[in-house]
């Protein structure tokens, strides 16, 4: 089977001169009509012969032809001529994880699983009998017909939370009440500790208000089945963990989408991967326990289907008790910073050469006002930082820069010797992004941009606010790899801000932890070793971690469990083995 796609922001007809059209062999042996060119180009599967020559032709890389085995039969569902296209449906389960790279299909799922999307197949169909019938005999089949024939209640968090006040405008209070169909309203709100955004208006409140606003009122609907697409997103580690409590304690039946691996594996026991190529094409994995499949997806190795998805495995050291760093980078003595009502306070510290800084803590407790002290961009009340070095320092919150993106790179000092496209533009998929305007490019593009401009440039330390930030899971991996690789090869130093566990887990060669009350008053301890900040944060949170025997990545204790109870009794937050 072959699958050809024509990206429409990349295809410009009115700016390159039809070279798809021209160099086709096709249209040389007198078919011209297997490419019909108008806003974009559309090229018809059938005639196509998988040459690939106007895939290398094409001067705005807008073509995408890949062959695929006959095995992975028709398509579920396709976006249209030359559109994404879905291979497969996940299994139903009590609670389902649905993981891969963005532009595999995901939401997608979701979608036709929630009843709001009808698959296509072959793209001629609009109805589900169709549907029904090819999955007839099967787990997915009496999902669908019972879907279909109305008869599954569901509730759905989408992935996109800033439609929420177009949609809606009044206090949080109002619109939870209106939704409250299973009387449990006041408990949800407890377990989410929720009380004090009830008299907030919708309009006014953050992506982390508006996100845990949304899973709310998704819980509070009665359902059979509930569906949250990126549940995490705009949340700090405690909420993660707060919310996900809640997932589990509210629903019986469920899905979840999450780039998190450690939220994802919290929240579900059976998981299914999406893989392909983003944007193209997307196949759904066999059913696999959530431990396995995981494991799987760091791997890069899908055993049953015997497909390799990653050319390198992510590895997690066995032991975190390492000693990394030469002599001392920087140094800060007991630090005051007031803003506003807010004040923070910090001990006295260091920094070594050649180290990684992992900061973890909840929002509003100041851990971008203690970068920025460390790049010199806010007053302090008390104490002195140590600035006598080069800094380049990625924010927390990106403005959109302008001039072409391949230009940008043009504009910084560039550490000496990196090969751009080895060390930032291949590793962060920035190639085809180098001729587009930054106001052009996505959330996730523009992080990755940003990621590039930061650690491109040349400066002893690295200031990174949470890089993982509206990224997928395989996008954080290899982000974090990044970052590990270029602080070893050019002998450089990192603080990173991450909410993501396993991020910073993998990435941190010791550790801050931000404690104290939000928006009032922080506190910072450390830096100290990886091992005493996850349990000093962890016992904060109240929860227990253990590594897993194969992967060495840190999975979260189910409470009450066996290990759970053994690690508390030891006072061992965050075991190693």
């Amino acid at each position: 089977m072959r699958i050809v796609t024509v990206d429409e922001k990349k295809c410009r007809p009115k700016k390159c001169g039809h070279e798809c059209f021209k160099f086709c062999p096709i249209v040389k042996s007198d078919k011209p009509e297997i490419i019909q060119i108008d806003e974009k180009a559309v090229i018809d599967e059938k005639l196509c012969i998988g040459c690939g020559i106007c895939v290398k032709v094409c001067p705005f890389e807008a073509i995408t032809v890949v062959n695929l085995p006959e095995a992975v039969g028709e398509p579920v569902h396709r976006y249209g001529a030359n559109a994404f296209a879905l291979f497969g449906l996940p299994i139903p389960g009590e609670s389902v994880g649905i993981l891969g790279p963005n532009g595999t299909g995901k939401s997608t799922i979701l979608n036709i699983y929630a009843g709001q999307l009808i698959p296509n197949l072959t793209g001629d169909n609009d109805s589900w009998d169709a549907v029904v019938e090819r999955f007839s005999g099967t787990e997915v089949g009496h999902y669908l017909k019972r879907i279909s024939e109305s008869k599954l209640k569901v509730s759905y968090k989408p992935q996109n939370i800033t439609s929420l006040p177009k949609a809606f405008s009044g206090k949080v209070g109002e619109l939870l009440k209106k939704i409250d169909e299973r009387g449990k309203l006041a408990d949800i709100l407890d377990a989410m500790n929720m009380q004090a955004l009830l008299n907030k208006d919708i309009k006014n409140l953050s992506g982390g208000e508006l996100q845990k606003v949304a899973i709310a009122a998704t819980l509070a609907k009665d359902a059979d089945v509930y569906f949250l697409d990126e549940p995490g997103s705009f949340l700090d580690i405690y909420e993660r963990l707060r919310v996900s409590r809640a997932i589990k304690q509210f629903t019986t039946q469920v899905f979840v989408v999450e780039h998190d691996l450690v939220m994802l594996d919290y929240l579900t026991d059976e998981l299914h991967i999406t893989y392909g190529t983003p944007g193209v094409y997307g196949i759904i994995s066999m059913r696999k326990g959530v431990r396995v499949g995981i494991n799987e997806f760091l791997d890069g190795y899908l055993k049953a289907e015997n497909i390799r998805i990653r050319s390198e495995p992510l590895k997690f050291v066995q032991s975190v008790e390492h000693d990394v760093g030469t002599g001392e980078l920087v140094s800060f003595s007991d630090l005051s910073i007031e803003l506003g009502n807010f004040k923070l306070n910090v001990d006295a510290g260091k920094i070594k050469k050649k180290e990684i800084i992992g900061i973890v803590g909840r929002n509003a407790l100041g851990k971008t006002t203690f970068m920025k002290a460390l790049a010199g961009l806010v007053d302090l009340k008390k104490g002195k930082v140590n600035r006598e070095l080069k800094i380049s320092y990625k924010p927390q919150y990106i403005e959109t820069p302008k001039g072409m993106v391949g230009n940008l790179f043009k504009q910084i000092e560039l550490v000496p010797d990196i090969n751009l496209n080895r060390d930032i533009f291949s590793p962060l998929g920035l190639v085809h992004l180098l001729d587009r305007e930054p106001s052009e490019l996505s959330g996730g593009e523009l992080q990755r941009l940003a990621i590039g401009l930061a650690l491109a440039q040349d400066a002893d330390l690295y200031l990174l606010d949470e890089p993982s930030a509206f990224l997928d899971s395989e996008q954080r991996l290899n982000i974090a790899k990044l970052i590990k690789r270029l602080m070893q090869n050019y002998g450089k130093s990192a603080v990173v801000v991450e909410h993501d566990l396993m991020f910073l887990d993998y990435l941190s060669d010791r550790m801050m932890v931000f404690v104290g009350e939000p928006a009032v008053k922080g506190k910072v301890r450390g830096p100290m070793k990886v091992t005493s900040g996850m349990n000093t944060f962890l016992e904060s949170v109240d929860i227990t971690l253990r590594r897993d025997p194969q992967s060495k990545r840190p999975r979260i204790n189910k409470s009450g469990s066996q290990k759970d109870k053994e690690q508390r009794r030891k006072g061992n937050w965050y075991a190693e083995a």
